[in-house]
C-alpha cells in the first residue's frame, strides 16, 4: 500500500498506516490467546475437549489457537463465520451441563449467568475477566468474574486479564480503540502534523444489529490511521508503540 500522497497542497501529505484495523485486532488476540496456552503449558494440561463460551473475537481467537475438540456456544449466531470449519458451534448458551476439560467463558460484561453456568464441570476453567487497568467504578460493579469462577466445579480456575494500556475494558474492540486514540494523540505530539484520524465505524453495529459479517469484515480492512502532516511521519511505528503496551496473563483463582 501507498504509504502517502499529497493533501490539498503539495506541502500537505497525508500519511496512511498499513496496518490495517484488523490487524490491530489480530494483535490483541494474538496477546490473549498466548496467555491462555502459556498457562495450559505451565499447569501441564493438554486438553481433549474444550467449550468455549462467546465467538466474539476473544472466543474465537482462542478455540482457533487449541489443539483438540472444540466447542463454542454464543447466542449471536452471526459470529460463526469467526470460527475455524474444525470447530463446532453451539446456537445458544442453554443445556451446556456436561464435563470438559478445559472450559472459558469470554462473555464479559453482561454475558452468560451465573445459573446458565450452573451443572457444568471442568478440568480448568478461564473467565475472561472483562475489567482492565483503566476501569472505572461503575464498570467494574458489572464484573461478574469471580461469582462465575465460583459456579463450575473444576480442579483449577483463573481469570484472563488483560492490561497495560489504560483501557476501560479488556474487550477487543475497546483495546483497539484505545490503541488508535493513543497512537492519535502521539501523531499530535510531532512536529508539523496537522491533524490523525483513524478509519473507525461503529463496526460493532454492523456485526450486531444489521447482521452484516461481510461487511464488517471489508470495513475492518480500512487504514487504522490516517494523518496529515507536513513533515514524514511513521504511522505503523505510532501504532506498534502502543500495542506493545498490551499485556495479558492469567490470575489463579
Amino acid at each position: 500500500m501507498k504509504n502517502h500522497e499529497t493533501g490539498i497542497t503539495e506541502t500537505v501529505k497525508t500519511f496512511f498506516s498499513t496496518y490495517r484495523v484488523q490487524d490491530i485486532i489480530n494483535h490483541i488476540l494474538a496477546v490473549k490467546s498466548a496467555a491462555v496456552i502459556g498457562w495450559l503449558t505451565e499447569i501441564d494440561m493438554d486438553p481433549e475437549s474444550a467449550l468455549i463460551i462467546g465467538s466474539y473475537f476473544t472466543g474465537a481467537a482462542i478455540a482457533g489457537s487449541l489443539d483438540c475438540d472444540v466447542t463454542v456456544a454464543d447466542i449471536n449466531p452471526q459470529t460463526r463465520f469467526m470460527l475455524d470449519d474444525k470447530v463446532n458451534f453451539q446456537e445458544g448458551v442453554m443445556d451446556l451441563r456436561g464435563h470438559w476439560d478445559l472450559l472459558v467463558d469470554t462473555t464479559g460484561l453482561g454475558g452468560v449467568t451465573e445459573e446458565e453456568l450452573r451443572g457444568i464441570n471442568a478440568e480448568a476453567f478461564i473467565v475472561e475477566d472483562p475489567t482492565s487497568d483503566g476501569s472505572d467504578d461503575t464498570i467494574r460493579k458489572f464484573n461478574r468474574t469471580y461469582e462465575r469462577l465460583g459456579m463450575v466445579e473444576s480442579n483449577i480456575s483463573g481469570a484472563l486479564h488483560t492490561y497495560g494500556i489504560g483501557a476501560k475494558t479488556s474487550g477487543t474492540m475497546t483495546l483497539t480503540v484505545e490503541v488508535l486514540r493513543r497512537s492519535m494523540a502521539d501523531a499530535l505530539e510531532s512536529e508539523g502534523v496537522l491533524y490523525a484520524t483513524p478509519t473507525l465505524e461503529f463496526f460493532e453495529r454492523i456485526l450486531f444489529k444489521e447482521r452484516a459479517p461481510e461487511r464488517f469484515l471489508k470495513r475492518l480492512e480500512s487504514p487504522a490511521l490516517v494523518v496529515s502532516s507536513l513533515e514524514d511521519l511513521d504511522c505503523d511505528g505510532l501504532i506498534e508503540g502502543n500495542l506493545e503496551m498490551i499485556r495479558s496473563r492469567i490470575i489463579p483463582e
